[in-house]
């Protein structure tokens, strides 16, 4: 489905310029032949080529726009994080991280607090690097505890497990510094920044995490889940 509305949206900009090329050709024919003294021929051209390349550009850019906002509202999954309780009474839970964007195996990390919350580093790119399809990119960071207010929180353990997995086989032959050269220079990124969800930590309850174009984001995937209250 997705495949198919993004070939719908690209005839939404192929073919309007298509007719704009048309038009254009047939005003600047037109005017050719009125400045060579035939303007019968000419101003027939004129009339039909303006408003052609007019309205051609016009659902052109029109298209581009609709293209843009399907980009900007992709959404991807990231990891079904399920949670277990093992010591209620203070606050214990074991929370599997299952990832669904890499074939890491599941991970199992300890927490103690409220909820959950799991962190990434994200690079936004510009919205015609987007109409393009790309689509920000990030790097999972970590998943920690969390409590439901700072007064709670304060002086408690923190508990978090490393999300990163290993480095990109690209590393070992082009430095980083390489790469973050490459993309400073190609006008395409946007910002980096650090982004992250949380939810609570609910015996049973099992979350899906995505990636949006503004970062991650968190939804119930079952009864145990939607039930929890942050």
């Amino acid at each position: 489905m997705l495949s198919l509305v993004s070939s719908l949206g690209w005839f939404l900009i192929a073919i309007p310029l298509v007719i704009a090329v048309v038009g254009i050709f047939m005003f600047l024919r037109g005017l050719g032949h009125v400045a060579t003294g035939e303007g019968g021929r000419g101003v027939p051209r004129v009339v039909v080529g303006a408003p052609l390349a007019v309205i051609g550009l016009a659902f052109g850019l029109l298209g581009v726009n609709t293209q843009t906002f399907e980009r900007l509202s992709y959404e991807a999954p990231v990891a079904m994080v399920s949670v277990k309780a093992v010591d209620p009474s203070h606050a214990l839970f074991d929370v599997t991280v299952k990832r669904m964007d890499a074939s890491f195996p599941a991970q199992v990390c300890r927490l103690q607090g409220d909820d959950w919350e799991m962190s990434a580093r994200v690079q936004k790119w510009k919205p015609w690097a987007n109409v393009l399809g790309l689509d920000a990119t990030y790097q999972l960071d970590q998943i920690s505890n969390r409590y439901s207010d700072a007064e709670r929180g304060n002086g408690k353990m923190i508990t978090s497990c490393d999300l990163k997995g290993p480095p990109p086989a690209v590393n070992q032959w082009v430095p980083k510094s390489w790469v973050f050269w490459i993309v400073d220079h190609a006008y395409a990124e946007q910002r980096h920044f650090g982004s992250a969800a949380y939810m609570p930590l609910a015996d049973g309850a099992v979350f899906k995490v995505i990636m949006t174009q503004s970062g991650l984001n968190a939804e119930p995937a079952n009864d145990a889940a939607s039930k929890a209250k942050l």
